[in-house]
């Protein structure tokens, strides 16, 4: 049992509504902003996933455009 349990039992119906409704108001505001944190989150990951993704891509064409000039090249003798 929480040491201030006491407090609950003492409030009348209409301040233990008020003080459970604003509860309730606090951690939807907490989650609200769990959620906004989170979606940000995702954001910055696709963004960084994406910057990724063009940066192999780029790495690839530079691997592949030196290899077909390194394979170019015509002896002559």
């Amino acid at each position: 049992m929480a040491a201030n349990a006491w407090f609950g039992r003492r409030l009348t119906g209409g301040a233990m509504r008020a003080a459970l409704r604003e509860h309730r108001r606090a951690n939807a505001r907490k989650r609200a902003l769990t959620r906004d944190v989170a979606r940000l989150m995702l954001v910055a990951s696709v963004l960084v996933l994406g910057v990724l993704a063009v940066e192999i891509g780029r790495k690839a064409v530079t691997i592949i455009s030196h290899g077909a000039t390194q394979n170019s090249v015509e002896l002559t003798g």
